[in-house]
This record gives structure tokens, C-alpha cells and sequence, in this order.
């Protein structure tokens, strides 16, 4: 789709870093940063919330549709409501960490939120991470990346965070899933987060961007 203003994709494997790159990225071009994975989690502690099972995904749908979702940009950040409630400052709860990628598996809640998340590119610069965002959100952006690292170093960064996720299953759910799985989109750049630190990443994607013709902020 066609938008007013420019999309950074960033998408990228469980623990990669992405979020911490992405977060870094936006503040050095002065564009807004949207953790597309937070609205896949509120979603994932509505439905718990309300007692519905994760493996029913007829009445995820269901819900995702009548519940009222509420996507905006508010002070330069990813504001998000549903059934009139915040759930982001719950979407790290180890119930929401364990049920996330069969609530994300959900064709409705997919369709819904994609969308939303297009609409936001009408509101400011974006840099947006998640699994399909060059692949699916945003396919015609020029500007994609595709972090990853290894394995163990990823595990590690979880254990440091004091979540117990399955890194190689939480892996194999988001690539294998039906719907907008987790892969790079074939001209994304590849960014190693275990080779190198957060501002060394930063500086690789800014010449990239420079050369695709972005204008970058002194």
C-alpha cells in the first residue's frame, strides 16, 4: 500500500534484539517506533483474560472482531487499546510470552492488526518491528532489515530478562505458521545482533538507508 510517510521493517527472530536496535534506529532518525509484536501480545492477554482458550481460534476471532481495538501514535509511541482496556504494560507476563504465537496464528487477528498497522504509516515515520513486516505490513517499503543471532546468545538475552520461552520453538511456531510466517523478505538486509553491538548495527543501517536514497537527520 501506498503511504504518506516512510516505513523502516525491521523483522527478525525471538530475542534477536530487535526491539532494542529498532528503539535505537528511531531515535537517531527522529521517526516513531512500533512494536508491532506488543499488539500480538495484548491481544494475547485480552483473550486470556477473558477466559478463552487459546486453541479455539474461532472464538479468538470472534472476539478480536467485537471486542474494539484502538491503534494511534501518542507521544511518539504505540498507543493500543482493546475492549477499552491498555494491555501493554501486562504483555511480558509469562502466560501472555507462552500463548502469543497461537493467538498470532489467528487469521482475523492477523488481517485486523495489519491493518492497523498500515493506517499508522499515514501518521508519522516509522521504524516498525515484527515477523512479517517486509514480507506482508509493508512489501513495498525500500528500507527492510532482517536481525538474527545465534541461538544460544538469544537464549541467554531471555534468561536475562528473566522469561523462560522456548527460543527454537517459539522459532519454529512464528517461520511454520499458515499465516504471514516469520522469513526474511528477499531484500531485506541481514543484521547479526551477536556480532555486533546495538550502535555498530545502527551505523550499518543508516548507510544502507543513505544509499537508498533516504535523507538522514544530522
Amino acid at each position: 500500500m501506498s503511504t504518506s510517510f516512510p516505513v523502516i521493517a525491521i523483522d527478525g527472530t525471538a530475542a534477536s534484539g530487535k526491539s532494542t536496535f529498532s528503539r535505537a534506529l528511531a531515535g537517531r532518525l527522529g521517526y516513531t517506533y512500533v512494536n508491532t509484536g506488543a499488539m500480538y501480545r495484548g491481544a494475547t492477554w485480552h483473550m486470556l483474560n477473558k477466559g478463552i482458550p487459546l486453541n479455539d481460534a474461532t472464538a479468538i476471532a470472534r472476539e478480536i472482531e467485537t471486542a474494539g481495538v484502538e491503534t494511534s501514535l501518542q507521544n511518539d509511541e504505540l498507543a493500543f487499546r482493546i475492549g477499552g482496556v491498555d494491555p501493554l504494560p501486562y504483555v511480558r507476563e509469562a502466560r501472555v510470552n507462552e500463548g502469543v504465537s497461537q493467538v498470532s496464528q489467528v487469521d482475523a487477528v492477523r488481517k485486523l492488526l495489519v491493518a492497523q498497522q498500515q493506517q499508522l504509516a499515514q501518521l508519522a515515520p516509522l521504524v516498525m518491528e515484527g515477523r512479517d513486516i517486509g514480507t506482508v505490513v509493508f512489501p513495498e517499503t525500500p528500507y527492510k532489515f532482517y536481525i538474527d543471532a545465534d541461538p544460544i546468545v538469544r537464549a541467554q538475552r531471555r534468561a536475562a530478562q528473566g522469561e523462560n520461552d522456548v527460543i527454537h520453538q517459539r522459532d519454529a511456531q512464528d517461520s511454520q505458521r499458515q499465516n504471514s510466517p516469520l522469513t526474511c523478505a528477499t531484500d531485506a538486509v541481514r543484521l547479526d545482533s551477536g556480532l555486533s553491538s546495538v550502535e555498530q548495527l545502527v551505523e550499518k543501517a543508516l548507510e544502507h538507508l543513505i544509499s537508498r536514497g533516504l535523507k538522514i537527520p544530522n
